[in-house]
């Protein structure tokens, strides 16, 4: 396991894709050092989302908009100026996959591994109980206090 002092997130192979970091109790300043020591831009998907949303939606639907949000994260690659993304508060969408009834969520999971052609290095802070059991190790890393 890693402390935040020895976690290098440019070191992800692929760089194009996108990577997990496995982390329970993340607080400001650690993800701040993190972003100083590796040249690294944090964006909220939870903020993201809330920006998205029209006054007259009702409902989200995640589930009936996976294609959009999945743009939506690899478009966060896109829009930076660092070499680096940390995403910060997927565990929004991960948690309404998993309460949702008939769950896309293997779906989810399988087309956010298979996303390519990042600008980026994308890693996605999630808690560890989240952690999609059929992802390649080597595309994670466990942070521990």
């Amino acid at each position: 396991m890693l402390t935040i002092n020895n976690l290098y997130l440019k070191d992800a192979k692929p760089t194009d894709s996108p990577h997990l970091l496995l982390w329970d109790n993340p607080n400001g300043l650690e993800i701040q050092q993190i972003l100083f020591n590796n040249n690294a831009q944090l964006i909220s998907y939870r903020d993201n989302l809330l920006s998205r949303i029209k006054p007259q939606q009702k409902f989200l639907s995640f589930q009936d908009k996976l294609g959009q949000e999945l743009e939506e994260i690899k478009k966060f690659s896109t829009d930076t100026t660092k070499p680096i993304v940390l995403l910060k508060d997927m565990d929004i969408l991960i948690t309404y996959l998993y309460s949702y009834p008939q769950s896309p969520l293997s779906l989810f999971w399988n087309n956010l591994a298979n996303m390519r052609h990042l600008q980026s290095i994308l890693w996605i802070i999630l808690p560890t109980k989240l952690n999609p059991p059929t992802w390649n190790i080597n595309r994670f890393q466990k942070v521990d206090h």
